[in-house]
């Protein structure tokens, strides 16, 4: 049976794993292209406090990017098959 979401969070082994396999690594640069540490930290703090605004452009940069929505589609089956 595949473990739920909050089971997989709470893997900090298959976590890890993922965090870093090359995929990750790659996924993490298109993330960082064109945006500084504080911004990126300003995002995560907007997004902790509901608002979602700025984390939702950056989650559309990722898909809209062939080789972005590409990672997060292996990333995931990755995940996928550690959470079984």
């Amino acid at each position: 049976m595949k473990k739920n979401l909050k089971q997989l969070i709470n893997d900090k082994k298959t976590l890890e794993q993922v965090a870093k396999s090359p995929d990750a690594q790659r996924l993490a640069g298109i993330i960082t292209e064109g945006q500084d540490q504080a911004s990126l930290q300003k995002i995560a703090e907007d997004a902790a406090k509901g608002d979602t605004a700025q984390l939702a452009q950056l989650i559309q940069k990722i898909v809209k990017n062939p080789s972005g929505a590409e990672l997060l589609q292996r990333l995931n089956k990755t995940l996928e098959k550690q959470g079984k």
